[in-house]
């Protein structure tokens, strides 16, 4: 489905991310963990457009969208969940998820509406509050509704659990379930290398702009590398 192939990207001159080659199959959630400034981030706007690949391939169903702009890709069905979401403050919770829609008809934005209410009945009381004035919680459940108006085959996450409380993770892992389980492919990244790996069907550790590891989340999670920097685990000597 979405095929990163052999991508460098670079801010100005300065190189951030050196032959990365990333897949995500139909159905699958995918998680990209790695420290902070790793290019966990870069991936998912160099897959989404917003930010130009220098090199290498972005292909979604065989189709090279490297040099397209960010707009197409809503069109093929993909849409993006951004860091610290994004809303426009003084807009109405219900304007900021019918700006996902953009690309659907009447019919079918109603359709994806009633959907998102269902799945997240939290928004429900405040769709006439204006965004701002939601919890960080809150606000991240309508960048979700926002991010599946677009009804998208694949759904790209940034930084889903960020800033937000454990018992609000847990709602968002929930939903994250829920989404992938009805056929939604979902590409995240994450510093929590436990909870990443663990819900996830295959992962990828970035260490300085490269990938450094990858396998299922079953296989990353007992890596000694992952378990030794990034659990506190050491493995006991024989």
């Amino acid at each position: 489905m979405l095929e990163l192939q052999n991508i460098d990207v670079h801010y100005g001159a300065t190189q951030v991310l050196w032959d990365v080659s990333i897949t995500v199959g139909a159905g699958e959630m995918v998680a990209v963990m790695g420290p902070n400034g790793s290019g966990k981030s870069t991936i998912l706007k160099a897959a989404m457009g917003l930010k130009k690949a220098s090199a290498g391939k972005v292909l979604l169903d065989g189709e090279d969208l490297r040099g397209k702009a960010a707009t197409v890709r809503p069109h093929r069905r993909m849409s993006i969940v951004l860091e610290r979401r994004r809303l426009f403050p003084r807009m109405s919770v219900r304007e900021n998820i019918m700006l996902g829609a953009y690309t659907r008809t009447g019919a079918e934005a109603r359709s994806s509406f009633d959907w998102v209410l269902e799945l997240l009945p939290e928004i429900k009381d405040h769709l006439n509050a204006t965004a701002g004035k939601l919890s960080g919680g809150q606000q991240q459940m309508v960048a979700i509704a926002r991010g599946l108006m677009a009804d998208p085959k694949i759904l790209l996450m940034d930084e889903p659990f960020l800033g937000l409380s454990p018992a609000m993770v847990k709602n968002v892992y929930a939903i994250m379930k829920m989404v992938n389980e009805r056929g939604v492919a979902i590409l995240f990244n994450e510093q929590n290398a436990k909870t990443s790996f663990a819900m996830s069907h295959r992962g990828y550790l970035l260490e300085g702009g490269r990938v450094a590891l990858s396998g299922s989340g079953e296989q990353m999670l007992e890596h000694p590398e992952v378990k030794r920097v990034y659990l506190g685990l050491r493995e006991e000597a024989s």
